[in-house]
């Protein structure tokens, strides 16, 4: 895995996808190295979805032309901005990069890396199931032409539309999970599963972003004391009335040599949701237990300290960001944030938090 850093753009425009985008490439266009974008917009529909998806590809790649980067489209309502921008950047010195369409691949010595797009099925009208076997079908055929194996994957992001909504009778997370197990029986996981996040978006279907790599160094997963892990989640807590329901295939958290990638958390102990109604209340709970997995005595390497570096805020209802990024705010001041509302994977949820951090 190679060194990264992330920064957070804003737009200072109101208007078009394009007027904001160009908005923001005015403020990013002396950076070098700039391998991924991952931009967060509320479209109205899900035409809208794939028109500005369509349109931000193009921008970026008029804009840097050979050296343009992989770009995502995340259909959430950002709280400070219509449209953010989290820019990834290479940091490391004499790493070769290619790049295509829907991918970059990184190389330095024997280590590889590869960052994905975000990718999803422009037939929206297909059922969830259908989008999850196209993407992981793309991601499949990205992986063997580029000898990746699916047991590199460190980090995943799984964007799904109606992520809690049933359809005959299976819910819409469910079926992705159904499909992202399927996919990952092709590998032996002997060393954990990546750090994921599974999250609602408001249009757009299901959209999947991976990062994998391999080559030498620490990469190992962190479980916690205070949560079952999600792969080993009883069917009690999984929706649909279907026995047999395939649990989500993820870790609590990664360590990739100095960083920590945190998956999706919420306020979840053992395998069950603390159920208060109080978004500020369960926003607690989530950093009590995130606190629990990256603290020094939880990370089986001897380290003197951990740092969150960014967090990103997931808040299902808009009213309820404000006392959040309060809270955020005057408890967690130091890392970049970013506030966005969406849907969570359980109802009774409110608030999901994910991010990176550093060991010491």
């Amino acid at each position: 895995m190679f060194n990264k850093k992330q920064i957070i753009f804003t737009t200072a425009k109101e208007g078009d996808i394009k007027e904001m985008y160009l908005s923001i490439f005015e403020q990013l266009s002396t950076l070098q190295n700039i391998i991924k974008i991952t931009f967060f917009h509320l479209p109205h529909s899900n035409s809208d979805y794939i028109q500005n998806a369509e349109h931000l590809q193009s921008c970026v790649k008029e804009s840097f032309d050979c050296d343009a980067p992989v770009v995502s489209y995340v259909a959430q309502k950002p709280f400070e901005s219509s449209l953010i921008a989290e820019v990834l950047i290479l940091d490391e010195e004499g790493v070769t990069i290619k790049r295509a369409q829907e991918y970059i691949v990184l190389k330095k010595g024997n280590k590889r890396e590869i960052v994905t797009a975000g990718i999803f099925c422009k037939n929206l009208n297909c059922s969830a199931k259908e989008q999850s076997e196209n993407i992981f079908s793309r991601i499949n055929t990205i992986f063997d032409h580029e000898r990746f194996y699916i047991n590199d994957i460190y980090r995943q992001w799984n964007y799904i539309c109606d992520i809690t909504e049933e359809q005959n009778g299976v819910q819409n997370y469910q079926e992705f999970n159904d499909a992202r197990s399927l996919f990952y029986s092709k590998a032996e996981w002997t060393n954990g599963y990546p750090a994921a996040t599974g999250i609602g978006q408001s249009k757009g279907g299901i959209m999947v972003e991976v990062f994998a790599a391999n080559g030498e160094g620490v990469n190992i997963p962190i479980d916690n004391p205070m949560q079952i892990a999600a792969h080993n989640y009883s069917q009690n807590v999984l929706a649909g009335n279907n026995s047999g329901k395939s649990t989500p295939k993820f870790e609590r958290a990664r360590l990739f040599n100095e960083n920590i990638y945190i998956s999706g958390t919420a306020a979840i102990k053992g395998e069950d949701s603390i159920c208060s109604n109080d978004s500020v209340i369960q926003t607690a709970t989530t950093m009590e237990i995130m606190d629990c997995l990256v603290s020094p005595a939880n990370i089986a390497v001897k380290v003197k300290d951990s740092v969150y570096s960014a967090l990103r805020i997931y808040v299902k209802q808009e009213n309820d960001i404000k006392a959040i990024k309060e809270f955020m705010e005057q408890n967690y001041p130091a890392p970049q944030k970013i506030y966005l509302q969406c849907d969570i994977c359980r109802s009774e949820l409110l608030v999901e938090i994910e991010g990176i951090g550093y060991i010491l």
